[in-house]
């Protein structure tokens, strides 16, 4: 077999069990991500109940101007047709569940 045969069927190895390799990897990568300990113990409710309901919208920083502190005595407020939660008349969106408040 000459040297350009065994290079090529070099190349060819390495392209058929590269993919494969790095497929295990990433396979053995994720379950040790889903066998981890912060994951087990955020599902058995370590870390307080998990919520089935909306996140929120002030957890994805959608605040007030003023930061959520409270109003600033300028705005009148209008109440969401979903929650009922009071928010400014100038938003077009609920500052808690992201539906628009008309």
């Amino acid at each position: 077999m000459d040297g350009e045969t065994a290079f090529r069927l070099f190349v060819a190895g390495v392209l058929v069990v590269a993919p494969t390799m790095l497929f295990l990897g990433l396979w053995r990568g994720l379950m040790a991500l889903r066998d981890d300990d912060l994951a087990n113990r955020t599902l058995n409710g370590e870390f307080g109940p998990i919520s089935d309901g909306p996140i929120p919208a002030r957890v994805f920083g959608f605040a007030a101007p003023n930061g959520g502190r409270g109003s600033t005595g300028d705005e009148s407020l209008v109440r969401c047709p979903n929650c009922q939660s009071k928010n400014p008349s100038y938003v077009d969106y609920c500052d808690d569940c992201l539906e628009p408040t008309g």
